[in-house]
């Protein structure tokens, strides 16, 4: 067997000045200063760059700018078998292209470093920090006293967070105001004549659970019903957190009429448990997500949810952190409203 190896060669400097017929010294002028080089050796010199496909490396343009270009990005991924909180979600991918739309028209790539739990992920902030590997941070999942903010205000390190907190620091962010969304599912329920209400929470340890878990408490305040302690329970961001959590919802002496759910995924497991239990969604009981991902208006029937407008968002957290780097507005603060997005999955409450 022959087997034949192909050598890759990279254009450098010394075959741009070789082929237009100068010093190495005047192509390095030609790219910090055009303005030092004579304009026929500057057309010269362009035409070559052109001919041969030349790019700077990115380690010659952070010498020269002391810039990367480079974005950060840390998801923390599942080690289980849990989907829903791989960065594979739709949710995730439509943040990221939000991201992405901005950065890559500015020049900018996002350097994505998933880490599988906090201490690694607050690990991996150090680094990129500490080694200068990018020129910002997009922080995602805050949480009540989150150290990677603190982390990155101690080091004046440029970032934007998606969310805010309780860390008692000025930083810029780009949020969902989820509590009003959440009430606004919880009046629309009462209007519709539910009065058993449950909620299936997001994780104690993001701070949406309690900035949503108030909105739940003022819905039902306003409409005047009661919060029963059954009713709430705690989940994570996953299908099957969604299908265990209801069937201990329906298993009570007294099951609600109603269910608000911590995202989509976590209510297409609560679909799953009332197929189970040959139970309809909109008709026998009433189910609402969070998120608004692609799959919810595809869903048969058709989920009834709170949307985050992900690619705006992204592109928002884009847009602050540039904003941050120019110097333009060092501490940009943007909530967005969380809107209600009504489809098959609820209707009138026909039981009390």
């Amino acid at each position: 067997m022959i087997i034949e190896t192909v050598q890759l060669t990279m254009t450098t400097i010394r075959d741009i000045a070789r082929a237009a017929g100068v010093s190495v010294g005047t192509v390095s002028n030609y790219m910090n200063d055009p303005d030092l080089v004579a304009e026929s050796t500057r057309e010269r010199i362009a035409q070559k760059i052109k001919e041969l496909d030349y790019y700077p490396t990115a380690a010659a343009r952070s010498l020269k700018s002391r810039q990367t270009h480079r974005i950060g990005l840390v998801p923390i991924i599942s080690t289980e078998d849990n989907r829903s909180a791989d960065p594979g979600d739709n949710a995730f991918l439509e943040l990221l292209a939000g991201l992405n739309t901005l950065a890559a028209e500015s020049g900018y790539d996002i350097l994505i470093s998933a880490a599988t739990n906090s201490e690694q992920e607050l690990n991996t902030y150090q680094r990129f920090v500490g080694e200068a590997l990018v020129d910002g941070l997009v922080v995602m999942g805050i949480h009540p006293q989150d150290k990677r903010l603190k982390l990155l205000k101690a080091k004046k390190f440029p970032f934007v967070a998606y969310g805010r907190s309780d860390v008692e620091l000025k930083y810029p962010y780009v949020d969902v105001d989820g509590a009003a969304g959440i009430s606004e599912a919880v009046l629309y329920l009462a209007s519709l004549g539910h009065e058993r209400i449950a909620y299936l929470t997001p994780p104690d340890s993001l701070m949406c659970a309690g900035q949503r878990w108030e909105g739940f408490e003022k819905g039902m305040e306003a409409a005047g019903l009661e919060i029963r302690k059954e009713y709430r329970i705690k989940s994570e961001f996953s299908e099957d957190s969604g299908f265990n959590g209801t069937n201990a919802l329906l298993n009570l002496p007294e099951p609600p009429t109603a269910i608000l759910t911590s995202n989509d995924i976590c209510a297409f497991g609560a679909l799953r448990a009332l197929k189970n239990k040959r139970l309809m969604p909109g008709k026998e009981i009433s189910i609402i997500g969070f998120d608004d991902i692609a799959l919810a208006g595809h869903w048969q029937p058709g989920l009834t949810t709170i949307s985050q407008p992900f690619r705006k968002i992204g592109f928002l957290l884009m847009q602050s952190l540039f904003s941050i780097l120019t110097n333009e507005n060092t501490i940009p603060q943007t909530v967005l409203d969380a809107q209600l997005v009504i489809r098959q999955t609820t209707g009138p409450c026909l039981r009390n």
